[in-house]
């Protein structure tokens, strides 16, 4: 079985620790929302906490601050790719912010197959079997966009290195990623931002 990691409790890096640390402050202050009547989430479920990753990564300056923080623990764990996305469009900004920083390619995966052209699911970067995928979303709960996405990459025949999310806010994405055999990180989860998991 691949190795699944979480570096949220991570302390052996003073760097990593600082970029953390200042993500959760973002996340915090310009992200997060609790209300007395619970949220309808995408997932289904209900929940009094309301964290809205795009909304707390629009400025370019916390955009770039998460993409160095994946980026610095993709090296710590030795994690290479040629390609970076995920599902059009919680994987989108940090896509494209890891692509500027790394000088790799990004993608986008389509939430269903264009009606015209192509008819194409993946746009960007060609996705093919010579090709390593790092997959990232923005927010998991059930992974149900992220296994999605996996699914299409895999039938292009890609190679995935590695699931990198910024927040998982459930409890059972390390072993649906263990039962696909894919290497599973998250830069924050619901323990960080001192919140319940869904």
């Amino acid at each position: 079985m691949l190795p699944i990691v979480s570096l949220s409790n991570d302390n052996d890096n003073c760097d990593t620790d600082k970029l953390k640390n200042e993500f959760v402050g973002i996340v915090k202050s310009k992200g997060y929302v609790r209300q007395e009547i619970a949220f309808r989430l995408s997932s289904g479920g209900f929940s009094h906490d309301y964290v809205d990753m795009r909304k707390a990564l629009s400025a370019g300056n916390d955009l770039k601050l998460a993409a160095r923080y994946l980026l610095t623990t993709l090296e710590i764990e030795g994690i290479d790719f040629d390609a970076v996305g995920g599902m059009t469009m919680g994987a989108d900004p940090i896509a494209h912010a890891v692509a500027i920083l790394s000088g790799k390619s990004w993608f986008s995966v389509r939430k269903q197959e264009k009606t015209h052209g192509t008819k194409q699911r993946i746009e960007g970067a060609s996705v093919d079997a010579n090709t390593k995928v790092l997959l990232v979303e923005d927010t998991v709960s059930t992974g149900r966009s992220a296994l999605e996405a996996l699914e299409v990459l895999r039938n292009e025949g890609a190679q995935i290195t590695a699931l990198c999310v910024l927040l998982d806010r459930g409890v059972g994405m390390t072993e649906k990623m263990a039962e696909q055999k894919i290497r599973y990180l998250s830069l924050l989860t619901y323990k960080d931002l001192e919140i319940d998991h869904l």
